[in-house]
């Protein structure tokens, strides 16, 4: 932000924009001064001013955030040299401070009318300069300086219960699932109840008609099936189409950049993440990082608080306020009101996201229109090796994410987003009401909503490399969880049938419903089909004879086989061969066993929906035992490394 632009919003009577011409009432200090006092050399502070030169970075910020100038040493003494006091513990904010000013200005107003401090103010480069030339105004005991984590913590003291009651209250109640609320414990035993019932008489008219069901089943669930089938089959096809990759950002060109990386549970995984986000290639006074805690997780809170005097200081920690449901998107509702980077992306506490990423959003959404508020990284299952169930995890997340939703993206089809690297214009996604905190798949209920609202999402052919679960137990938990969210988000987006075939269309309302209802559909009725084909086997009855509606449901039952069979062949290989993986492709005859624990993990949702609609199963992670199996992305991959702008912006 503009040095003056800065300065005219600090609170009033505290600092003189430059070029005022009323006089400095504080005396001036040299920064440099105040450097060297702060351990560094001359030499040092020589080499960085070039490096900070060629970022288009202000020098100061930049050392702030790389960690090489100690904020608390600096304010410390800047505040000996201008009679200031330095505050290790903030007061609570003024009730009705706005909390996105004050992060802006990094500066609020405290509570109290009495004698001492009446303004806090957490400097950055060009107030520290303003500072240094002389431009405080106010009386020294009506001024304090504070650490930004401090200035963050002293606005949640005061704004805590608001954040944590606002971000469950994102959205207006059609868009978002907490309708489940309404239903009070006492009422969610006789709910599971009546599920069983309409189960057990199901099973009861399968066994009465047996040859009816044979017939049926194939005449409701095909359509849908075979429908999701080919537009995943469609998609992966568009995945094709080379795309042109945009020319990198200058440094100073690059914008402000928040990452919010939401913990729970996650103590032995802060070296990996340190370690990993450190690796990543942007100026760090751009770069913005929120840890976001649960108030209730002292493990986690520990292992960070152990490591906090290390990390660089654009790390933030956030200890998120209790409320409820216990969720990842309520989490990520908190991080957002606090963000200040025009960008943002959501990384897990296990990512590894390729060194550029961040460039490379930066880059496409300068050249993308004004519509394309999101872009999806590729994500990558780092241990396929763990198992022969992390190995077929490798296969599906390559076809889904580096086919699928590539060529949805493409096709400018509504794409569900996966739980992470998913890269936003901050304000827009703010104006969009966010994640829904009641809503176990956010992700992919964020994606059709940006759809429904006109906004568009892109593919970034970026990897995020992930840990998942290599053994059946958490791989079960989280499936269905995913399930659940996957059933919450059509409902929801199914309330008003006509608004959203008017928002979407006929044919991207068509694709977005083949694509979620087969999902849920195919997992819950494969039980039945399963059953179907053993009574008609038991029975002895011929394939391709009989009535005309008993003939048209074996021509359907050939032809969901044949369309499963392309499902598994096509985006997964187009995906191995873009990973030079060929190596995992005996996974895909997992299959059968697959579907089949799929299956059992949808009945478990659909039950979980009705007894416990918000419960979060934690996915465990630091469960890795070695990595590898999954290939980088080749250069030649469409929108990858060889590829050249073509000079042309997207809508």
């Amino acid at each position: 932000m503009n040095e003056r632009v800065v300065l005219r919003h600090v609170p009033p009577g505290v600092v003189h924009p430059p070029g005022d011409a009323v006089p400095p009432r504080r005396p001036a200090f040299r920064m440099a001064e105040v450097l060297l006092a702060c351990g560094l050399t001359r030499e040092r502070l020589l080499e960085e001013a070039e490096r900070a030169q060629a970022l288009g970075s202000d020098l100061i910020d930049l050392g702030l955030a790389e960690g090489w100038i100690d904020e608390e040493n600096l304010l410390r003494e800047i505040a000996a040299r201008l009679d200031l006091r330095f505050l290790e513990v903030t007061p609570p904010a003024e009730p009705d401070t706005p909390l996105a000013s004050a992060l802006r200005l990094r500066s609020y107003r405290i509570v109290g009318e009495g004698p001492g401090e009446r303004c806090v103010l957490a400097p950055g480069g060009a107030m520290i300069r303003a500072l240094a030339d002389g431009r405080l105004t106010a009386p020294a005991n009506r001024v304090a300086l504070v650490t930004r984590q401090s200035l963050r913590e002293g606005l949640l003291a005061s704004q805590g219960r608001r954040l944590a009651k606002e971000a469950t209250r994102t959205l207006p109640p059609r868009f978002s699932a907490r309708w489940p609320e309404t239903v009070r414990p006492w009422q969610r035993g006789p709910l599971v109840l009546t599920l069983l019932l309409c189960v057990l008489g199901g099973l009861g008219l399968i066994l009465a008609f047996p040859a009816l069901l044979t017939a049926l089943t194939p005449l409701l669930l095909a359509p849908v099936l075979i429908g999701g089938a080919v537009t995943a089959i469609i998609s992966a096809l568009a995945s094709l189409r080379p795309v042109a990759r945009p020319p990198d950002l200058p440094d100073a060109a690059l914008p402000a950049y928040t990452i919010l990386v939401p913990l729970y549970r996650e103590a032995g995984m802060i070296d990996t993440l340190l370690a990993n986000l450190a690796r990543l290639d942007y100026p760090r006074d751009r770069l913005e990082i929120l840890f976001l805690l649960e108030a209730d997780d002292r493990e986690t809170g520990e292992a960070v608080r152990a490591r906090q005097e290390t990390m660089p200081g654009n790390v933030q920690v956030i200890v998120v306020p209790p409320g409820e449901p216990r969720t990842k998107p309520r989490a990520l509702n908190v991080g957002l009101a606090l963000a200040t980077g025009n960008l943002l992306v959501v990384y897990d506490a296990e990512d590894a996201p390729e060194p550029d990423q961040l460039r490379r959003a930066a880059a496409t959404f300068a050249v993308s229109g004004p519509r394309v508020t999101c872009l999806q990284a590729r994500l990558a299952v780092a241990n396929a090796f763990d198992s022969l169930l992390a190995c077929r995890f490798a296969v599906d997340y390559a076809a889904l994410f580096d086919t699928i939703k590539a060529g949805a993206a493409r096709l400018g089809w509504p794409v569900p987003l996966g739980g992470t690297s998913n890269h936003f214009r901050t304000e827009a996604l703010r104006r969009v009401g966010a994640w829904d905190a009641w809503n176990l798949t956010e992700d992919a209920d964020l994606g059709i909503r940006l759809a429904r609202l006109g906004h568009r999402i892109e593919d970034l052919p970026s990897t995020t490399w992930e840990e998942l679960p290599p053994t059946l137990r958490p791989w079960m938990d989280q499936r269905t969880r995913w399930l659940k969210g996957w059933m919450q988000t059509l409902i929801v987006q199914a309330r008003v049938p006509r608004d959203l075939l008017g928002e979407l269309g006929p044919f991207r309302l068509l694709a977005i419903s083949l694509t979620g209802l087969s999902v849920v559909l195919g997992a819950l009725g494969l039980p039945l089909c399963l059953l179907s084909l053993g009574l008609r086997l038991s029975m002895g009855l011929p394939f391709l004879e009989g009535p005309s509606f008993v003939l048209v449901s074996d021509i359907l039952v050939i032809a969901s086989f044949v369309a499963a069979l392309v499902l598994e062949i096509v985006p997964p290989l187009i995906a191995l061969n873009r990973r030079r993986s060929w190596h995992l492709a005996p996974a895909v005859l997992l299959a059968p066993v697959i579907y089949i624990l799929i299956s059992v993990a949808a009945w478990r949702a659909l039950f979980e929906l009705a007894r416990d609609p918000f419960l979060w199963r934690k996915t465990p992670h630091g469960l890795m035992k070695r990595a590898g199996g999954l290939g980088r992305l080749r250069p030649t991959e469409p929108g990858g490394a060889d590829e050249r702008f073509a000079g042309r912006s997207r809508a």
